[in-house]
């Protein structure tokens, strides 16, 4: 299996990104991956080769000085512990060039992100509540 990466979303179908934020506990509009995208500082996908398939993807929200914010990384189930995750944080890491990389993360995705050198830290969030979500 050959893995490309790319960080152009001109001629990304909404198709291709069927099946993606499926982890989350509600259900996205239609084409809210595809703004994701459109509105983040930097963006890069995987795409098998053979099948053409979008198998990950990560984002990141960045002031291009001081910090950057990962927002979101994704594999989809049937692609993961290939080493496709680690290189598109290892990436991003490299393309956002700043002195500090932030992520927020589910507990049992600590280890995977300690591993690439990420710290444990504190931090504060407030999520909004839409789309009839307590």
């Amino acid at each position: 299996m050959t893995i490309a990466y790319s960080s152009s979303i001109e001629h990304l179908g909404q198709s291709e990104l069927s099946g993606f934020l499926a982890h989350w506990d509600f259900e996205p509009p239609a084409g809210t991956l595809f703004k994701i995208f459109s509105r983040s500082t930097e963006v890069i996908l995987a795409r098998d080769v053979e099948s053409a398939v979008i198998c990950g993807y990560v984002t990141a929200l960045s002031d291009q000085v001081a910090c950057a914010y990962i927002s979101a990384l994704e594999v989809r189930p049937e692609y993961r512990g290939r080493g496709i995750g680690t290189a598109l944080l290892d990436q991003m890491v490299d393309r956002l060039d700043v002195f500090g990389v932030y992520l927020s993360c589910a507990p049992a995705l600590v280890p995977f992100y300690e591993v690439a050198g990420f710290k444990p830290g504190i931090s504060m969030g407030k999520r909004k509540q839409s789309h009839g979500v307590p």
